[in-house]
């Protein structure tokens, strides 16, 4: 009975909601990223809109319990004495937990001397739920105008070196500074904007859980947009909720093709494999996913299941715990855990499990009302 009841709660934290992507639930790559006004340590007000004119403008989502959290924000110190006089600025929006304590505060604040850029703090995380940050750290670089024009999420050993050439070509210079505007290349494919109104709208509505609604307008997108995979995913989405399981793969499958590198479809393709049993694929896929980014956790999670299923639960348990190092405050992964701890006889440790993803779920559907 326990087994069954982590495994409903897992379904039911992973595989519904709002569209997934590589660093954010709820903006990706091309849009315009949500406003924030957040205090500093010192109360001061900084908003987003005002830190706007940058040529490249960092927003990062961090914890102090984080070690990959301290790496990322030491590294753009480093970069921003570098790249700050051509154009470079940093905000780091402190994710640290929903209420902060004196403690927490002491800790932020021992951390942030050691850098020169903004430390944010989004008490009551706000901001992290509008964002829908899927890891801790995430990082969302801004062209001037306030578009998302890279993310990452996590921090790994190539991180680094991605970030660095990402910020350059938004100021438009090489390795040694020198001027590159003319050859530099889009890194990601930005839609026209009638297709991004047409997405937009059916996120909305399956924010409002009208999907069903919501099928109209993702076509519409498609069909203005046939090199844009993301409204394919969330139809996939959609077709999958209805139970309609092979149009939701026939969707993944066509946006694959379009973006066959593509977070979100790769993960999402990897998740319905997995619900449809064919575990050894979704795994096939889920490792895919991790070889574009090695943080990005739902490909982990779909994965983690994977390995389960196929009676590798020692493999599994890693990889949760990995994943659970970026979102400890993950619903699906905590079930997951729980589900692990069943399968291995431990009804205690899967129970406090179970426990905890419950708490986090209702925390993460407070902080989405």
């Amino acid at each position: 009975m326990l087994r069954r009841r982590v495994w409903a709660l897992a379904v039911l934290v992973g595989l519904g909601g709002a569209p997934a992507a590589a660093a954010f639930k709820y903006v990706e790559e091309g849009q315009v990223a949500p406003e924030f006004t957040l205090p500093t340590l010192a109360g001061e007000t900084v908003r987003l809109k005002d830190r706007l004119g940058s040529k490249a403008l960092a927003v990062v989502f961090w914890a102090s319990w984080s070690p990959r959290s301290e790496a990322m924000l030491d590294g753009l110190e480093e970069l921003l004495k570098l790249r700050g006089p051509q154009g470079f600025s940093v905000l780091a929006v402190n994710v640290e937990h929903e209420v902060l304590t004196a403690a927490d505060r002491d800790a932020i604040a021992a951390l942030a001397a050691r850098w020169s850029f903004p430390v944010l703090l989004d008490d009551g995380l706000e901001t992290y739920s509008r964002y829908g940050v899927m890891a801790t750290p995430t990082l969302a670089l801004l062209d001037a105008g306030g578009v998302l024009r890279y993310t990452r999420a996590s921090y790994s050993s190539s991180a680094a070196v991605d970030i660095r050439g990402a910020v350059d070509e938004l100021l438009g210079v090489g390795p040694e500074g020198r001027d590159v505007r003319a050859v530099a290349k889009r890194r990601d494919y930005i839609p026209p904007k009638k297709a991004t109104l047409h997405y937009q709208k059916g996120v909305v509505l399956v924010e409002r859980g009208m999907g069903r609604r919501a099928v109209r307008d993702l076509e519409q997108a498609a069909e203005l947009d046939p090199a844009w995979a993301e409204p394919r995913v969330l139809l996939g989405r959609i077709f999958l909720a209805e139970g309609e399981v092979a149009k939701a793969e026939g969707a993944l499958r066509q946006a694959k093709a379009i973006q066959p590198r593509h977070l979100p479809t790769l993960g999402a393709l990897a998740g319905i494999l997995g619900v449809l049993g064919r575990h050894g694929e979704a795994v096939a896929l889920a490792e895919e996913a991790l070889g574009v980014e090695p943080g990005y956790v739902p490909a982990q999670l779909v994965k983690a299941r994977g390995l389960r299923a196929l009676g590798r639960r020692d493999e599994a348990k890693r990889v949760v715990e990995e994943a659970l190092e970026l979102d400890p405050r993950s619903p699906a992964l905590l079930a997951e855990r729980g589900e692990l701890a069943a399968a291995g006889g431990d009804d205690r440790g899967a129970a406090e499990a179970l426990r905890r993803a419950v708490e986090a779920a209702l925390i993460l559907r407070e902080g989405e009302g």
